[in-house]
């Protein structure tokens, strides 16, 4: 009530100001006018002639202001109109992002600056191209295939393409691509062509630098752990106790070397996304126990207890060897590492309804909680870890992680600090081969 005394203050005040003035016309002819003599009828007459004026005046108000209200909203929508028309038209023109609108067999119809660009076209050339014959890809059954899809009425999105340029300037492109029907009933598609050529340059030497080290990096060490052995082997009653001690310490330093510059490439290779799995018949039991031999000597100089449970109606499964046994290597070594002497490992798998479960559990040092939600970090290490075993890269879980991933599993662990950890590996478990 206060809200519409307020908002209609100034037309209740006129109209008060107005009913007064006219009710003291009234008053004052009351008192000093004789209506005795007055023709009621004729006076009727006159009240119902100003009260038809009266309405026929508030009708012709309320119709001008609706009709006025009426042509305010078709001006402002005809503003709106035309702004959004050439609020659209700047957009496609002079938008970032390079835009091509292109009829049912590939032909440009129309294309923006950025678009124009990316070609490397003038702009009056670039109109009757077919877009499809600029673009390749690694695979060229595949754009075969993604152009199929656009005329069945599929939408194209975010497909990586090679823009070829008249001036063989390299260029990649993500394609999308949108079929949609215009005013006149004309089947036409929406391009865009989003330049990634410098990102795709700058994996491309990434990927280079891979391959480059993983050779220039490993020949070197190779070589140092084969002349340390040769030591060993040529002639040794003649080194001394020392010299011995020497080689052994040289031949751990190696390996150790050899393991960080491993642990280097993989997580490179994975950040990449240049590491492709390749699948084939797996004897689980027998990968873990080439995992338990490799580590066996750190267990027999803990004196450490290793419990398997092994599920014997896994036998050979369909997987990645080498991501699974990347998987099982870094959990158990982990596990032999910081599991106090004396104490006991839980290695084993089982399946699960349609995943295969692997599982390492230690009765080690456990895992700080404000730590725990770093764990599968890069390059990060638990802070008890860090302080009782020096030893470590902080990239053993950040690579299970990984390996994880590209299996499309997950991973969980428990943990308690002083009491232990347990980590479990859930991967799809689709085929058995008997």
């Amino acid at each position: 009530m206060v809200s519409w005394f307020s908002n209609n203050k100034k037309a209740l005040l006129h109209s008060s100001g107005v009913f007064l003035l006219s009710f003291t016309v009234v008053v004052f002819l009351t008192f000093y006018y004789d209506f005795s003599q007055v023709d009621l009828a004729g006076l009727l007459f006159i009240v119902a002639f100003l009260c038809c004026v009266f309405l026929a005046k508030n009708t012709f108000d309320m119709t001008r202001a609706a009709e006025a209200s009426e042509e305010l909203k078709k001006s402002i929508a005809k503003d709106l109109a035309f702004n959004s028309e050439e609020l659209y038209i700047q957009l496609y023109k002079n938008s970032p992002v390079p835009y091509l609108i292109i009829d049912q067999e590939g032909l440009v119809k129309s294309a923006n600056i950025s678009a124009v660009r990316l070609l490397g076209e003038k702009q009056t050339k670039v109109n009757g191209i077919n877009i499809f014959s600029r673009l390749t890809s690694d695979n060229p059954h595949h754009l075969d295939f993604l152009t199929e899809k656009y005329r069945s009425g599929v939408s194209v999105s975010n497909e990586m393409v090679k823009v070829n340029r008249d001036d063989n300037r390299e260029a990649w492109a993500l394609l999308s691509l949108f079929l949609f029907i215009d005013a006149s009933g004309e089947k036409i598609g929406l391009m865009t062509l989003v330049d990634i050529t410098r990102q795709k340059r700058a994996e491309d030497a990434k990927s280079e630098f891979v391959s480059l080290a993983s050779h220039q990096l490993r020949t070197p060490i190779a070589g140092m752990k084969w002349s340390a052995e040769l030591l060993l082997m040529d002639n040794p009653d003649a080194l001394t106790a020392r010299q011995r001690k020497y080689i052994d310490r040289l031949l751990i330093s190696i390996k150790r070397m050899a393991l960080l510059v491993d642990d280097f490439l993989r997580v490179s290779r994975f950040e990449l996304g240049t590491f492709k799995p390749e699948f084939q018949k797996v004897v689980l039991a027998d990968l873990f126990e080439d995992v338990r031999e490799e580590l066996s000597g750190r267990v027999k100089q803990k004196h450490l207890e290793v419990k398997t449970f092994y599920d014997e109606s896994v036998t050979e499964i369909i997987t990645d060897p080498n991501l699974v046994r990347m998987i099982v290597t870094n959990l158990y070594s982990n596990a032999t590492k910081y599991t106090r002497e004396n104490g006991t490992i839980h290695l084993g798998f089982a399946r699960k309804e349609d995943d295969l479960v692997i599982s390492v559990a230690d009765n080690g040092m456990g895992i700080p909680v404000a730590d725990q939600s770093e764990i599968f970090s890069k390059l990060f290490r638990a802070s008890n870890a860090a302080r009782n075993v020096p030893d470590g890269t902080g990239l053993g879980l950040y690579i299970v992680r990984q390996a994880v991933s590209v299996l499309k599993g997950h991973i969980t662990f428990t943990t308690a600090e002083n009491v232990g950890t347990t980590f479990e590996v859930t991967l799809p478990y689709e085929e058995q081969v008997s």
